[in-house]
């Protein structure tokens, strides 16, 4: 255990969640159970920090990881990087904290590279670099009132323009003969999410096939003719739904099925009564036709070393994310017929 006392400053380091102080401020996505399991699953060194002085505190999760810090460019290049970020690619920062700055002045005495990953409203600081990451994809379920709901898959679809529509319908003919089953014994996904992995432009880290085994989620499983060729991974959070992962065969043909995945997300959530759906980070314009509305995310980036900041500020360009995307006008206007819609 690292703990130490600086300007009043109350540090603790642990490479281990359950050997810090117990911080009652914590919930989901950093809890014990699931942090432990991700210990266990995710193969970068991890470091778990508390930090406080007075009224301000910060936790916050570090992993080591030697990154493609081109990954949005047109080139490669690898560096070791330590993450301030959930280690576990959900669209969640890696962080709580009550002051910012606090956490901010802290995390930029641990030295070398610093990226601070799924920050939601940044702040001018200092000698960080902040850019534009990969948006979240969220999908809102009340009808615009939080008094009132989609009752049915029908019902949300139903608020849809008819091309919307008529694709997703293709989708569901085409994988019309798949049986879909929800946590199935021996349900081999593994391998689906190794594939996806491996096809992903955006690879931070890589978990192993304990975690989902193990972990406290909800998996639908797709099968044509008793093989698996897709599934998701799905986690309930008080009223909003998290879409954690997913994977396919990618010797089927994967557009339609990718589609059907979502619909069936969109539905499961409705049935369970959820409000709203984060469906994370990536293939934003397929989910965007699904009702998703893109929330900005961004990250702060740092060096200790003077010379490479000056660099890392220069060439923010490149390690930014830049998207701009149609504008999809998926839902129909209040004044428009609300026409039927058979799934």
């Amino acid at each position: 255990m690292k703990k130490k006392s600086n300007e009043d400053i109350k540090v603790y380091c642990e490479e281990h969640f359950d050997k810090l102080p117990k911080l009652p401020f914590l919930e989901y996505p950093f809890e014990g159970e699931l942090l432990n399991l991700i210990k266990e699953n995710n193969l970068f060194k991890q470091e778990y920090y508390y930090i406080q002085k007075g009224k301000s505190y910060a936790f916050f999760v570090v992993y080591h990881n030697r990154m493609d810090i081109l990954t949005f460019g047109k080139m490669s290049l690898y560096y070791p990087v330590k993450v301030i970020g959930f280690p576990c690619s959900l669209s969640y920062p890696g962080y709580v904290t009550n002051d910012e700055k606090f956490m901010l002045d802290y995390i930029k005495t641990i030295k070398g590279a610093k990226l601070v990953l799924n920050v939601s409203n940044p702040i001018a600081h200092g000698s960080y670099v902040i850019g534009e990451t990969l948006p979240t994809c969220m999908v809102d379920l009340t009808l615009g009132n939080e008094a009132r709901r989609y009752e049915t898959a029908e019902d949300y679809f139903k608020s849809f323009r008819s091309s919307y529509r008529r694709r997703i319908r293709l989708a569901i003919k085409a994988c019309a003969d798949l049986e879909i089953k929800k946590n199935p014994k021996n349900d081999r996904v593994y391998d689906l999410y190794r594939n996806t992995y491996e096809k992903s432009g955006y690879k931070l880290e890589r978990l192993e096939p304990g975690f989902f085994e193990k972990a406290d989620a909800d998996k639908l499983v797709f099968y044509r003719e008793d093989k698996p060729i897709g599934f998701v991974m799905l986690k309930g959070v008080g009223e909003q739904l998290i879409f954690m992962f997913c994977g396919m065969d990618y010797s089927q043909e994967t557009t339609d099925l990718y589609y059907f995945m979502i619909y069936n997300i969109i539905k499961y959530a409705i049935e369970n009564k959820f409000k709203s759906i984060d469906l994370g980070q990536t293939s934003e314009e397929t989910k965007m036709k699904f009702g998703a509305v893109l929330e900005k995310k961004y990250f702060y980036a740092n060096h200790t070393n003077c010379l490479l900041n000056t660099a890392i500020k220069l060439g923010k360009g490149i390690l930014e994310y830049r998207y701009r995307f149609p504008d999809y006008r998926v839902f129909k206007e209040e004044r428009e017929e609300n026409e039927s819609i058979v799934f």
